[in-house]
This record gives C-alpha cells, structure tokens and sequence, in this order.
C-alpha cells in the first residue's frame, strides 16, 4: 500500500489517532476525528504534551513508556476544549514511522455506552428497589386478610365491609404486580427510559 493510501486512511477513519513521540510524549500528529473529539484544530495539538489532552490522571504511569507494555487497552478519559471529561476506549502500541520509533494512540467515544449503562443500572436500581418497598406490603397483605379472615363470624351479614376491605387489599396487590409487569415490559423491549408509574410507585412515601 503506498504512502499517499496511509494517509487518505489516515485522515478518513472514523477513529480518533494521535501519534506521540515515546522520548517526550509530545504529540506529533493528529487525526480530524481525534482532532474533533478533543474540540481543537490540529495545529493546537501538534507539540503538546498528550496527557494535555488524553489520560491526565496516568501521567508518569504511561503502560507503554512507563509500564514497558506493548498494547494497552482500556477505558481512558480525553479532555476536550471545554475541559470535558470523555470517555473513550483507547488502543496504544508502539509503531515506527520510517525510522522514528512512535507510540499510536487509536481510539473512539464512549459516551453513548456510558449513558446507556448508567441507564440500565438505573433500571436495575428501580427494579432492587421496587422487590424491596414490594416485601412488607405483600406481608401486610397476608397478614390483613387472615385477619378479615378472622373476623367474618362478627361481621353482620349484608354490611359489605369485609367485602370492601377484600376489593381495597386486592386493589393494592393488583397494582403491585401491573407495576412489575410493566418494568417487565420495558426491559423486554429495551426501553431506555425508566416507566413513569414506576418512578410514582417507588417514591410514594
């Protein structure tokens, strides 16, 4: 592949590329899509420091400079022009670039699988929470209509007041388990937003 096919590929992918230089970790060049992660033009990156910009709690603990690995794979942070925090999946390997011994940082935004398991954990928050808040109103349940069970030889028949307290506690375990189906629902369909007569169910005091 000749040089000028590197280089269209280079500039055309769809992943963020830094080369550094080992010696100083100084950036020699950037990728457009790198470039627009970071929210700066290239020649603002060109000769900074990368921890600048890229993993700038891991200055001095570099895995490839420091910690003598040869590819390192791992959740990072970038920080962009809006001091940002972004979360990136990041690939580094050391490569040579005709003579010069490179490292070549790759790597892509993370952002849309953060949300989306910060959305799944608080689904299964709710989901913890509501078998929690469901435990002592089903025992009340048990317990209320063993008593109603109890009492029915002291009730006048035709008062219609064990029957009230019956349709009451069947009422409140109707909507316990329309409420579990209705998270059932929405995680077999892959909603991503949690049900709003959920949010109702597990906040009311």
């Amino acid at each position: 592949m000749e040089r000028e096919d590197l280089h269209e590929i280079f500039e055309r992918i769809q992943t963020g590329i830094v080369i550094i230089d080992p010696l100083d970790h100084t950036i020699l060049d950037v990728n457009p899509n790198a470039a627009a992660l970071m929210g700066h033009k290239r020649d603002k990156v060109v000769g900074r420091i990368c921890h600048q910009f890229i993993c700038p709690a891991e200055k001095g603990r570099c895995p490839i400079t420091d910690l003598g690995q040869e590819i390192d794979n791992a959740e990072r942070v970038l920080i962009n022009r809006d001091a940002e925090k972004v979360p990136i999946l990041k690939t580094a390997t050391k490569a040579r670039l005709g003579e010069k011994e490179v490292i070549i940082e790759s790597f892509i935004d993370n952002r849309d699988r953060k949300i989306a398991e910060e959305r799944r954990c608080a689904m299964i928050g709710y989901i913890d929470e509501t078998v929690m808040r469901i435990r002592e109103p089903l025992l009340l349940v048990k317990q209320n209509l063993e008593d109603l069970a109890g009492r029915v030889d002291d009730i006048p028949a035709g008062s219609g007041i064990l029957q009230a307290e019956l349709q009451v506690e069947a009422q409140r375990l109707a909507q316990i388990f329309e409420n579990l189906l209705d998270i059932q629902r929405a995680i077999a369909e892959g909603r991503e937003e949690i049900p709003e007569s959920y949010k109702a169910f597990i906040t009311r005091e």
